[in-house]
């Protein structure tokens, strides 16, 4: 901090600021430094704060990640400055502060320098979860200027950000809490020599294509909108739709869509006998701007005895309208050379009486809830009533119900849909009773009598209060605070661990400490079996121990979840519980379907479908592969699993699974990565996770409705390995050869960014060759034996922006990514699968950029080739996710090594994979590392592994002792006779964070806090 030399400097004004060693007295504090206006910098001020040892950016992320804060975003970092004839404020986006600590570590890209500026007090307005780590005031200055602070401020940035020279009307404490700011300084008596103009205020706008424009302060106050605003939709007419029948002209109407206002489809009147209809009716709907509002408008042409058949159908982004602009649009479409048109007229208009709090990522946005209890209770001398009745409040999580006297019943539904509940008999549906929910008082009973027409049968009592404030999904992109907290003990092992395996001189500080990953890839027992050689290999190595993560999928899950059992297991040798693993690979599997176990399963089944978990395959195959596996039932659940991470004495699990569709879609064109660890369970590609305790219970927009017992980690595990989701495309993919489906996955992917809004989308009438072409569609992607498990994602919305944000934009690889009415959050059920059907890995949970995961030991039990991994690199490759290109030479394809070490020189970010396929090379001719076999021993080096008849194929569930052995050796042998490649990985990982270190994330980048009393 310093003065400029000027005019102060021959007015004796100081070209340092002077240093305090202590805080001053008040009375000082105000004689010395604010009476005379000197500026002052005090050391050992506020060391107390916890602030100044906690706030880092991991600790941010994980104290609120999730929370949106108002961030200024600039193109070169200036705010408020002059540019041109302007002064230029910047463009403020709301984003979650997880995002904004993305952008500053490097992990993710956003246009321009983002800068946490907001004033007007915005830390307890904006992050009020980090008030404890600070004093609300600093006593020794209030006390001086006798007064609280006006504001407190927490500034977040990096070197680009700078702020133009400027005059603080308040007197001003600045703590720089991390990194370092700059500060220039001019004394009073430099005003005169500082130039002073008038210029027109302007702002930075960021338009979509990510560029800035200046736009007048002027334009910018009429661009101001409210948040909430009334939507009409008036449908006027049609021309030219063509017939469905064979005689007479088509009886057309139109239903209209709007998810994010109405969960019910409205429709206008059906017009008779006409190509050119004319309908001129008008729908309203009140809509929240912050939303992704997307209207679909169908056209229908109505059959008395058949399914109404689909004419036209029109996506239609109502985001794309202004608050008050009323627009006319006309779509057209022109199938088979005949014009065809729908005119729609749309109005935006503000309303000012309903603010609605929400809580997004970015991706998905979480509402307001409004609770409903109802009471049925008998009227008057009707004893014994019988009368049974149906309650309904559309759009709510619980849909119709059932109830009769003496029972009680609940909904929870969106506060701002305001719908009406529904009551009618069920022996006469002519007597209803409708109540508007917004005509009930909040939090007091109002008594009604039902049926009204007659001698009433009850009396229903209604409760309207608010629903849940607090969300039981976490709505952030980065890994929870209880895995950062993992993450911290498991570095002080990991720490120690590379010390010894490396001869280190020195411990290694703890940002030195590289992020190892173990990646087992799924293959049934197979997999299963050489991941427990491997680690006990590994273990023996004293590698162990360096390993931060290990994550598995399909059959390597169930060698994780046996392992875990025990909270010890790495600490302990791996000898007993591989005896163990043997006994169960080697016995008879015949009882498994012994009429006894079948009255168990069913009974557990029963028992589940009681409690509430949807009914499904899945778990009957879950209770066998139980049998399979263990002599008894295991009562183990995920979240025991924390045991095994309390001390950082275990990598941590992660459990991979892909959530799909159930119909109309094969797994290439709909499939989302779904990871499961002792503490979480969620989707990355949404940043929507739940602890893993609640997962299978019922939630509803981001809020639990009814928690449901955990499950035993055997239903888990039948989710990871559930091969019997598959449709029949799904099933001829591993029938042929996979680059045919992946060449035609990418071009799907190229077109994903280049959707348009509006999308029109013409039905042609159907023919015979169209009739087969979608009874084929059909019988292809059909699930029969779909998974269903409660969705937690269940009536969330999306963000406006959700589409170009940088988590969602890296893995959104679907066909449905552009069409936010028809991705996950609207389906009451996910539908599990194995991750085989799309890559067999279980890399992508190692690859979000918040894990920082600098080497991974690809595990690979595939046996029809040793180099699946060039899918994931594909994969990445597509999706622009840093990961090495996986590019064996022919040579190494035809004869793979059992090491093999993939890099990215130009991409730092990118992981070091040491590969590891399930190959039989040296193994051959050694025992051990060095041992050469005898001629006794030549026939245990020979492992069957083809493709075609081996021993381990993943239909074999039980193995013979001589195989059992032989693959366990192969395993364990492949680790421990490439010790020096290990080694050097681990090195090279070490370094990296070393490196890494020295440029530092964000030089001259600030954390800070300050107030201005």
């Amino acid at each position: 901090m310093q003065w400029p030399i000027g005019a102060g400097g021959e007015l004796n004004v100081p070209l340092a600021v002077p240093y305090l060693d202590q805080p001053p007295t008040p009375l000082h504090f105000y004689r010395d430094w604010v009476c005379p206006n000197r500026p002052c910098i005090i050391r050992h001020a506020l060391q107390h704060w916890p602030a100044l040892q906690k706030w880092s950016l991991p600790y941010l992320r994980a104290a609120a990640g999730s929370t949106e804060v108002s961030v200024a975003v600039t193109p070169d970092g200036y705010a408020d400055a002059v540019r041109g004839d302007r002064f230029v404020m910047p463009a403020e986006r709301r984003l979650p502060l997880s995002c904004v600590l993305d952008v500053l570590e490097g992990r993710a890209q956003h246009p321009g320098v983002l800068y946490v500026q907001k004033q007007c007090s915005n830390l307890p307005t904006e992050l009020p979860q980090l008030l404890s780590d600070l004093e609300p005031h600093v006593p020794w200055a209030s006390e001086a200027l006798g007064k609280m602070p006006d504001a407190v401020n927490f500034w977040l940035g990096e070197a680009a950000a700078v702020t133009s020279l400027h005059k603080d009307h308040y007197e001003n404490l600045y703590c720089v809490v991390s990194g370092e700011k700059h500060f220039l300084l001019h004394p009073p008596s430099d005003r005169p020599f500082i130039p002073y103009e008038m210029y027109t205020p302007a702002t930075y706008q960021l338009t979509e294509a990510g560029s800035f424009k200046m736009v007048d302060e002027e334009a910018m106050e009429k661009a101001k909108v409210p948040e909430t605003c009334l939507l009409t939709i008036r449908v006027l007419q049609a021309h030219g739709l063509p017939s469905k029948d064979l005689v007479t002209p088509p009886d057309c109407y139109v239903t209209l869509w709007l998810p994010t206002a109405s969960s019910q489809r409205l429709q206008t009147r059906t017009v008779n006998n006409s190509r050119n209809p004319i309908w001129n009716q008008s729908f309203r709907f009140r809509i929240h701007r912050q939303l992704k509002n997307v209207v679909q408008l169908q056209v229908f042409d109505q059959d008395l005895l058949t399914s109404d058949d689909p004419v036209l159908s029109v996506l239609y982004d109502v985001g794309t309208l202004r608050v008050g602009e009323f627009r006319h649009e006309r779509f057209l479409g022109s199938p088979q050379g005949e014009e065809q048109q729908l005119e729609v007229e749309f109005r935006l208009q503000s309303v000012t009486d309903c603010a609605e709090r929400l809580v997004s990522n970015g991706i998905l946005v979480a509402r307001e809830l409004s609770r409903l209890h109802i009471r049925l209770e008998e009227a008057g001398d009707q004893k014994g009533s019988e009368g049974r009745v149906q309650l309904v409040v559309p759009g709510s999580c619980e849909g119709p119900q059932e109830a009769s006297v003496g029972t009680a019943s609940r909904f929870h539904c969106l506060a701002c849909w305001e719908p009406e509940l529904s009551i009618h008999l069920q022996d006469a549906p002519q007597e209803q009773l409708k109540v508007p929910l917004r005509a009930l008082p909040s939090g007091q009973v109002v008594r009604l009598v039902f049926p009204t027409s007659q001698e009433p049968l009850m009396r229903v009592e209604l409760k309207k209060e608010e629903g849940p404030k607090e969300l039981a999904v976490r709505l952030g992109c980065g890994p929870c605070a209880e895995e950062h907290a993992f993450l911290s003990r498991r570095k002080q092992m990991v720490a120690k661990a590379l010390k010894q395996a490396l001869r280190l001189d020195g411990d290694l500080p703890e940002d030195e400490v590289p992020v190892v990953a173990v990646m087992a890839t799924g293959g049934g027992i197979r997999a299963m079996t050489s991941l427990y050689g491997q680690l006990a290999g590994l273990r023996e190595l004293g590698l162990l121990d360096c390993v931060s993560y290990v994550t598995g999928a399909s059959g390597s899950t169930w060698a994780l979840a046996n392992l875990y059992e025990d909270p010890e297991w790495s600490q302990k040798d791996l000898a007993g519980p591989t005896e163990l693993l043997k006994t169960q690979v080697t016995k008879s599997k015949l009882g498994v379907l012994a009429p006894s176990q079948l009255r168990r399963y069913r009974q557990e089944l029963a028992e589940r479908a009681r409690l509430g978990h949807p009914a499904c395959f899945t778990n009957l195959w879950a209770l066998i592969n139980e049998a399979l596996l263990h002599d008894e039932p295991h009562d183990h659940k995920l979240s025991d699993q924390r045991a095994a991470l309390g001390r950082g004495q275990n990598p941590l699990p992660i459990y991979c699974a892909l959530n799909t569709k159930g119909r109309n879609l094969t797994t290439f064109e709909f499939g989302e990565w779904c990871e499961f660890s002792p503490y979480e369970v969620g989707f990355p590609k949404y940043g929507a996770f739940i602890p893993s305790e609640l997962f299978g219970s019922e939630f509803f927009m981001g809020r639990l409705i009814k928690q449901l017992p955990e499950s035993r980690i055997c239903f888990l595990e039948g989710i990871w390995s559930n091969l019997y989701a598959a449709n029949l495309q799904d099933s001829l993919y591993w029938a042929s050869e996979p680059s045919q489906f992946w060449d035609r996955w990418a071009q799907d992917q190229a077109s994903l960014d280049k959707e348009q809004v509006p999308l029109l989308k013409i039905e042609e009438p159907p023919t015979v060759a169209g009739r087969i072409a979608e009874f084929f569609t059909d019988l292809l992607t059909r699930r029969p034996l779909p998974q269903a498990t409660h969705n937690f994602l269940r009536g969330l919305h999306f963000h406006k922006d959700y589409f170009q944000h940088p988590h969602f934009s890296s893995w959104k690889a679907t066909k449905l990514d552009g069409l936010p009415n028809q991705l996950t959050p609207a389906e009451p059920h996910l539908c599990l699968l194995d991750v085989g059907y799309f890559i067999n890995t279980s890399c992508p949970p190692l690859l979000r950029p918040t894990r920082d995961v600098d080497l991974i030991l690809s595990l690979d039990y595939n046996l029809h080739g040793a180099f699946q991994l060039q899918l994931l690199g594909r994969f990445c490759q597509e999706q622009g996710i840093p990961f090495p290109p996986i590019s064996p030479s022919p040579e190494e394809q035809r004869r793979p090594r059992e090491c093999h070490l993939f890099l990215d020189p130009d991409r730092p970010e990118a992981p070091a994979v040491l590969h590891f396929p399930l190959v039989n090379d040296s193994f051959r001719e050694h025992s051990a590392p060095g041992v050469r076999r005898t001629a006794e021993e030549k026939e245990a080096g020979e492992v069957n592994l083809s493709s075609s008849n081996s021993p381990y194929h993943y239909s074999k569930v039980t193995y013979s002792q001589e195989d059992m052995d032989k693959l366990l050796h192969l395993t364990h042998y492949n680790i421990c006779n490439n010790q020096e490649q290990l080694l050097v990985a681990l090195r090279e990982a070490v370094q990296r964070r070393r490196q890494r270190k020295q440029r530092g994330p964000s030089d001259g980048g600030t954390l800070a806090g300050g107030s201005s009393p």
